[in-house]
């Protein structure tokens, strides 16, 4: 067994078009690439050099960015919009590892870099779930600008799922440094299905860097 910890960069959006309905406006969004984050901790079983499972509990940040106008009471407002979607997240990955036989220099095992393609499945759980941003517009010949945040949770799934494939690489021995890239896609509608406001489904490539202790 084998254990660290794991955090990065990752860039997600949605599948489908969001929705937001209140008291003052209905909004109709397509949903752009958004930047997020995730951390977390690893879980490692070595079936060999080459084949190992990983276990990765983690938060993730997730959601999608909108740009673009809509009509508020016959007048034109631009929104520069966000939704952020907090996830505690739990991948299960196969990494199939370029590792060969264990080498050694004056007879201490030699550090070297190997690469590796992984492929699994993850859950979440959402945790929290915001829409906010910047409104702007001319309602009235004046410059008007006001900021919201609203809480979304009510329109979102608690639970999210779906399949994950990466590359990466990493160096070292006993202890290890890598580097891993990774596709995620949420294979179901992760919207409230009781709200009937929007089917949503998450999407994201993440950018990782680990170390193994």
């Amino acid at each position: 067994m084998e254990f660290g910890i794991t955090g990065g960069l990752s860039m997600s959006s949605h599948l489908h078009h969001f929705r937001f309905t209140d008291a003052d406006v209905s909004l109709d969004l397509e949903p752009k690439l958004t930047m997020g984050y995730q951390a977390g901790v690893i879980a490692r079983n070595n079936f060999s050099n080459k084949l190992r499972l990983q276990a990765e509990p983690s938060f993730a940040m997730l959601g999608a960015r909108y740009e673009e106008s809509f009509t508020l009471r016959g007048s034109v407002f631009q929104t520069d919009s966000r939704t952020e979607l907090l996830y505690f997240q739990l991948p299960l990955v196969l990494q199939l590892s370029t590792a060969g036989p264990n080498e050694t220099v004056f007879g201490s095992p030699y550090a070297k870099t190997t690469y590796h393609i992984s492929g699994g499945v993850f859950g979440g759980y959402l945790l929290d779930a915001r829409f906010s941003g910047t409104n702007t517009g001319t309602p009235i010949g004046v410059p008007f600008e006001s900021d919201f945040s609203n809480d979304i949770v009510s329109q979102y799934s608690e639970y999210d799922g779906g399949a994950i494939l990466g590359l990466g690489f990493e160096h070292g021995n006993k202890r290890k440094i890598g580097f891993e890239t990774r596709a995620q896609f949420s294979v179901y509608d992760s919207g409230e299905p009781s709200q009937q406001l929007f089917e949503s489904q998450n999407m994201a490539v993440t950018f990782s860097v680990y170390f193994l202790l």
